[in-house]
């Protein structure tokens, strides 16, 4: 059953997204109500399990350089038992199985070129993977959850 919310709900959404750290009573200001107001609607976005406020690692930052997708052709019949050992991988962040001609789609961030060698070696080797085919990323331009990603300049700098 979906859930409903109403433009103040969209709002302190909207809010979180950029900083899920904001407090309550800045937030009621930004929104011109009471701190009460926020934290109980808050808590009941936690609650109906429409929101959830994490911290996000910067794979960046943390030296994990090369990052982009991996697709998966994939034995139909061993999906789960396959999406179960990806999962195990700390490399990759992102697991969708799909409907058409690939069966996974993964996402991944690595340190060096090396790293994704030895991560696809091991997605290769798991029972059931027909093949693998790596997509490296140039830039994050958007992407919701994360990082909002900054467009560079003509020279490279955000």
């Amino acid at each position: 059953m979906k859930k409903k919310i109403d433009a103040m709900d969209s709002k302190i959404i909207s809010v979180l997204e950029k900083n899920g750290r904001v407090a309550n009573t800045e937030l009621a200001k930004m929104l011109k109500t009471s701190e009460t107001t926020i934290r109980n609607r808050i808590k009941r976005l936690i609650d109906n399990e429409l929101i959830k406020i994490v911290a996000i690692r910067n794979r960046t930052k943390l030296g994990y350089d090369l990052s982009g997708n991996i697709r998966i052709k994939a034995n139909t019949k061993k999906i789960q038992s396959i999406g179960k050992s990806l999962n195990k991988m700390d490399q990759i962040w992102y697991i969708a199985q799909l409907a058409g001609y690939d069966e996974l789609d993964l996402e991944f961030n690595v340190p060096s070129q090396h790293d994704l060698q030895v991560l696809l070696e091991k997605i290769n080797k798991i029972d059931g993977v027909i093949a693998t085919k790596p997509s490296i990323r140039l830039q994050l331009i958007k992407h919701l959850g994360e990082f909002m990603a900054e467009f560079p300049d003509s020279k490279g700098k955000t």
